[in-house]
């Protein structure tokens, strides 16, 4: 993204200003080409420093920023480098302009509120020197307590007003200052709030007691235990504190909240009655995606009040984000639950589920040191989770606590295989399941060790192998939502947790094979320069060579001698990948047609080795919509080398199982398969040429939309 392509990219966006959606592809796209080069987000952060405050190009250049921040904790979280690395340019980046003085106060609280916005703790060069916030009036002295105070009665009256009493959004206003405040002035402002009367600034209060920075956490239990000692603690903001403890890291914090509690306690003092929570009319959950999030929602009602309660949960993170959206009318709430169903594809589980699945929740997150998200106060509060406390659950406790698993141990080994072959549905059923790969640098980095096709996916199994508590877990979270909701996978989502625990060998759990597959193609579309909407047809035409000469009779066979192929089963082979409901990348069905051939091929044949395969591609592609062409060929083959030619296609089938789906392949489509695959030891007949030339023509025109 040079400086031409930032200009076009900005271009984009202010051309894009009134669509939403197409905007966050353009980030998307833009955000993933920055975390493989680093240096790009250096150049942004210098492009904001350098713009006037009101120029046109820093909104933009802000949400980029944003945008890419995102991606890169989400790739921190999921153990890729890149995210760290990004993390580290853009903050040498603060840094150098910081310390070139190309930082004014309005600037940095701008680029701040990025950090702060996705949850990441901020670079201390983006503190704002008191020096400059006097000079610029955002405060006035801090030793001046009455003129400190007559600033925050002020600040606080705006954000209240801005926030419209709602007590989270005055926490994210904050929150997206604070990292631009020097560090006393944040303890300043927590402890002088804790002091004020207004209950939304009690609520407040108890949302820092969550904040992922533990400093401020500290700030907000000594501003509580300080109250505590005065006398001055209210029996609802004790009540809270009793609770919130449980969810807190054991740090200096937590002591302090206890402390505050305690004297709370000896002076009579009781916990408030709890508020009376909403009515819940629905509760909907996914199941966990391939990187352990899951989303739960839950429509609320309170006399004519509605309103919409998002969490989401992430394996080893805890619960990463609670929030409540206002509906104005029920059926704005039912269109809005409905459009969650329809996106997500969650499923409907009872009130019952709900606490199982936020205790779990936040052992996970306390287990790693971190609170859950500040708005779960607001959502347990309104739900009616006055108690809800952390509780570990080990793999083996939440499979063994299933509905299903003691009826399961109790079936036959064949019945049990039964269901766990069922997972090769899931994939057809489940959306979700689609994202069901590994992604983090290890895994990576053991696909990035081999050589070789075959290399590649031993190398992977194994990889795998060490990733059974993960993957149980996956599965297991899957199917408590599912026994939850009633839906008939959840005893094939029980018994294949079950196996993966217990060691079934993984090539033998269907959807394993899913997680393999897919996980070797993200790792091939890993690369910002992939043309990841490329068909076979664009590919073959964008990678032919100029002007190939045109191959020899016999030439590719005498290439191939010695090696386990044949040039028949690549024309098979071919033939698949061509005719696959969902299209195969050139990346992933070329290693399979060279790790088969190197053993065969010398330094100076590889590259005419390529050229012939790509011709045979796009002649593949031709005679996919050229029966009459498909049926000559066909027919003037023999029939071992028809024998062949069904081998390579039942191979590529097989191996790419995953773009064949069950809801793209018509019944005359698996019958064909089945008849190919017979055919690799009886050839086919002069009828059967005709019949296969037909269904390939018509098979090839449904994947063109014809």
């Amino acid at each position: 993204m040079a400086d031409g392509q930032l200009e076009a990219l900005l271009a984009e966006l202010a051309r894009l200003r009134d669509d939403d959606g197409a905007r966050r592809e353009v980030l998307d796209r833009a955000s993933f080409s920055m975390l493989h080069r680093p240096a790009l987000g250096g150049q942004v952060v210098a492009r904001i420093c350098a713009a006037e405050e009101n120029a046109p190009e820093l909104e933009p250049l802000a949400e980029l920023l944003g945008s890419a921040l995102d991606a890169a904790r989400m790739a921190s979280e999921n153990r890729k480098k890149r995210g760290d690395a990004f993390l580290r340019a853009v903050t040498d980046a603060v840094e150098l302009a910081a310390g070139q003085d190309r930082l004014p106060p309005f600037h940095r609280m701008l680029i701040a509120s990025a950090w702060a916005r996705n949850g990441l703790p901020a670079p201390a060069a983006l503190e704002i020197p008191a020096a400059d916030i006097e000079a610029s009036g955002l405060a006035p002295g801090m030793r001046n307590r009455a003129e400190a105070e007559a600033m925050l009665d002020d600040l606080f009256r705006n954000l209240i007003e801005q926030s419209a009493g709602d007590a989270l959004a005055l926490h994210a206003a904050l929150a997206e200052t604070f990292p631009a405040m020097p560090a006393d002035m944040r303890a300043y402002v927590i402890s002088l709030s804790a002091e004020r009367p207004e209950p939304i600034l009690a609520k407040l209060c108890c949302f820092w007691l969550l904040d992922r920075d533990a400093a401020i956490r500290a700030a907000a239990a000594r501003a509580l235990a300080d109250r505590a000692v005065d006398g001055a603690l209210s029996a609802e903001l004790a009540g809270k504190m009793v609770v919130l403890r449980n969810w807190m890291p054991r740090d200096e914090a937590r002591a302090k909240v206890d402390q505050a509690v305690k004297l709370a306690m000896r002076s009579g003092l009781t916990a408030g009655a709890a508020p009376k929570p909403w009515t819940l009319r629905s509760i909907l959950a996914t199941l966990p995606d391939g990187g352990g999030a899951q989303s739960i929602m839950m429509a609320l009602q309170s006399g004519g009040s509605r309103k919409v309660a998002m969490l989401l949960l992430k394996q080893d993170h805890g619960v990463k984000d609670a929030y409540t959206i206002p509906c104005n009318s029920a059926s704005e709430q039912k269109a809005l639950v409905q459009r969650i169903r329809q996106e997500t594809g969650a499923a409907s589980v009872p009130a019952t589920w709900i606490e199982g699945a936020l205790s779990s929740a936040l052992a996970d997150g306390l287990a790693a040191g971190l609170p859950p998200a500040p708005g779960l106060i607001e959502v347990a509060e309104l739900c009616g989770l006055d108690l809800l406390r952390p509780e570990a659950v080990p793999t083996e406790t939440l499979i063994a606590n299933l509905p299903a698993t003691e009826r399961i141990l109790s079936l036959s080994a064949q019945a049990r295989g039964r269901l766990i072959n069922a997972s090769e549905g899931w994939w057809d059923r489940h959306e979700i399941v689609q994202s069901w790969f590994e992604e983090s640098d290890p895994a990576h980095e053991v696909l990035e060790g081999t050589r070789s096709s075959r290399g590649v996916e031993a190398a992977l199994w194994r990889w795998l192998d060490t990733r059974r508590d993960y993957w149980a877990r996956v599965v297991a979270r899957a199917a408590d939502v599912l026994s939850a909701a009633g839906d008939p996978d959840a005893d094939s989502f029980t018994a294949t947790a079950m196996a993966l625990l217990d060691g079934r060998d993984l090539k033998k759990i269907p959807v394993m094979l899913d997680v393999h597959e897919q996980t070797i193609e993200a790792w091939v579309f890993d690369d910002p320069d992939t043309d990841q909407g490329a068909t076979l047809d664009e590919w073959v035409g964008e990678a032919e060579p100029k002007s190939p000469k045109p191959e020899r009779k016999g030439e590719l066979a005498r290439l191939l001698k010695g090696a386990a192929i044949t040039a028949d089963w690549i024309d098979g082979f071919l033939m698949a990948v061509t005719l696959a409901p969902k299209m195969i990348a050139p990346n992933r069905w070329l290693p399979e047609i060279l790790g088969s051939a190197v053993a065969s091929l010398t330094p100076d044949s590889i590259q005419r080795f390529a050229d012939l395969i790509l011709m045979r591609a796009n002649a593949c592609v031709d005679h996919a919509s050229a029966p009459a062409e498909f049926a000559t060929a066909m027919s003037g083959r023999s029939k071992m080398a028809m024998r062949d030619w069904a081998a390579g296609f039942s191979y590529a089938c097989g191996h790419f199982r995953a773009s064949w789906p069950a809801k793209s392949t018509a019944p005359d489509d698996r019958a064909m398969m089945n008849r190919v695959s017979d055919a690799m030891s009886t050839g086919f007949s002069a009828a059967e040429v005709k019949t296969l030339s037909q269904w390939i023509a018509a098979r090839h025109a449904r994947n063109m939309g014809a």
